[in-house]
């Protein structure tokens, strides 16, 4: 559990690159598959994602790669356990690490918990005794990580990192309805100084909402 920027990802990219056999990393972000599959490319490392957002064509020829041990490091959707090509192919694989990335996501207490990513650890269980396998995340709470170590049963050890960042700054603002809300927000915007931000809304709906909003209050 380390914050975000930390080099979690090099904690299992690095290993990965030594180990004989494949390392497979399930990962809910396709953008962040891509990013991390474009980058160990650049580096020269054997990468590939599987995920919903590719043809199933492409999804079939890694595969293929990765049961032949072309691949040295494979991301893959959590989804994607309940496909019956994946459950058969994965037999067929020379495993050497299992990673479970964003793993509050497998915690009923994680604030982005996947059905899907509860039954990894159905894989993890499976695993001969001693075989690598990482968790990792930048939210999760001390319930969550419990929760975590119960569900990967054996020798499992815990390492937490400071969290706290001092760039940020958090805050509550209580507003009576999503058009106070809306409110709130244009007035906000238009003391600050800075010219760029992000802002994170609950639906993909109310991303065009917000947009629509801003864009006729004057922000680009």
């Amino acid at each position: 559990i380390e914050k975000t920027g930390f080099g979690k990802s090099l904690c299992y990219q690095f290993p990965a690159t030594q180990f004989p056999g494949l390392t497979v990393i399930f990962s809910p972000l396709i953008a962040l598959m891509r990013d991390q599959v474009s980058y160990l490319k650049s580096k020269g490392i054997s990468a590939e994602c599987i995920n919903s957002g590719q043809d199933q064509v492409t999804n079939e020829a890694i595969l293929e790669e990765a049961k032949q041990g072309k691949i040295k490091i494979l991301y893959i959707a959590p989804e994607r356990q309940e496909n019956q090509e994946w459950i058969e192919a994965v037999r067929s694989m020379n495993l050497s690490m299992v990673v479970i990335d964003e793993a509050h996501c497998i915690s009923v207490w994680g604030h982005d918990f996947r059905p899907a990513f509860r039954r990894i650890v159905n894989i993890v269980n499976l695993l001969p005794q001693g075989f690598p396998v990482l968790a990792t995340t930048a939210t999760a709470t001390a319930r969550v990580a419990d929760d975590i170590l119960k569900q990967i049963v054996g020798n499992v050890q815990l390492i937490r990192g400071n969290l706290i960042r001092e760039n940020f700054r958090l805050a509550v603002i209580r507003v009576d309805s999503e058009d106070a809300k809306l409110a709130w927000m244009a007035e906000f915007l238009a003391l600050q100084k800075e010219n760029t931000g992000i802002a994170y809304v609950g639906t993909r709906v109310n991303t065009e909402l917000y947009a629509t909003w801003l864009q006729k209050n004057g922000f680009s």
